[in-house]
Order: structure tokens, then sequence, then C-alpha cells
């Protein structure tokens, strides 16, 4: 079977066109698919599927370096009991704290807190009597950027954190 159509001015076949300065541009519809079968291409964010396109973000995207802030990056532990722990080796306004890994020793550990530079602490979990029914860690996300300094880390008794981000 042939797959071109023939169009002949003037008659038969009425094709879909766009006048921009008096040139007539062909619209055209996108499908995907091997040859002699075709799904039509969806628009908008979803599941990566069957008529669903991927889309590739400039590297010098803001968005771009978001996603592989949050993607990867450095990590540090911070034991329990610690005070403004300092995450990476001196930390600096810019560093960017993907999250806290929260891990319980037991079932009533104390708080973990968050200070950007010498800001005031910003509680992360509040911790206490039954305050979690198993020591499974937990992730807390947070995607956040440093205005202030370094990232420091308070935790209490019986609560430990891994840090994940990039540090300076």
């Amino acid at each position: 079977m042939v797959d071109n159509v023939a169009i002949t001015p003037g008659t038969g076949a009425t094709v879909a066109a766009d006048d921009i300065g008096g040139v007539l541009y062909q619209r055209i519809k996108l499908a995907l698919g091997a040859d002699g079968a075709g799904v039509d291409a969806v628009a908008g964010a979803g599941t990566v599927g069957t008529g669903v396109q991927r889309v590739t973000i400039a590297t010098d995207d803001q968005t771009a370096a978001n996603l592989n802030n949050a993607l990867v990056g450095d990590y540090e532990t911070v034991a329990a009991s610690a005070t403004d722990q300092v995450l990476g080796a001196t930390g600096a306004t810019g560093d960017f704290l993907s999250g806290l890994l929260i891990v319980p020793a037991t079932t009533s550990p104390g708080a973990v807190s968050i200070k950007d530079g010498a800001g005031s602490a910003i509680t992360i979990f509040t911790g206490g009597a039954s305050s979690v029914s198993s020591l499974v860690p937990f992730m807390v996300p947070l995607g956040m950027k440093s205005a202030a300094g370094a990232w420091k880390v308070t935790t209490g008794a019986s609560v430990s954190v891994i840090g994940i981000g990039n540090f300076t």
C-alpha cells in the first residue's frame, strides 16, 4: 500500500493551513508510532506511555538545575543530640537542602530542626512521646536553597538525620 496521499490544488481533499503574512503554512497533527501505526501525541505533562512524547529540559534552564539538585548530591550524617551541625565542610549561602532522612532510635525520639545560617530554628519534626509507631526511617523533602549561610541541623535524643543536598 502506498503511504503518500495525492493532493491536487483547487480540487480534492481540504488541507488545514494557517495564513501567516500571505503565506499558507500547512497545519499538521503529530502522531507517534512504527510504520503503519500511529497514536496521537497528547499535550501536557503526564505519565510517559503510548502517544505521550518525552520532553528534554535545556541544561541552562533553572528547572533543570533544581531537578539535578533534588535528585543527586551530597549527604551528611548528623548524630543524635547534635546542636547546629553544619551540612558540608563549611556550608555557604546557596547550598541546596533536598531533604532530611530522619532515623528514630526509639518510638519517642527527640525533635529535629534546621537553621538557614544564623536564622531562627525551623522545626522539621517535633518528636515526643510515641511520635512514631516504628523505627523505620522516613524522608522529609525540603528542596530549599540557603539564603543566609550554611544549613545547620539540630537533633534531639534518640534521633539521627542524614541530610541530602549540595553542600559547600
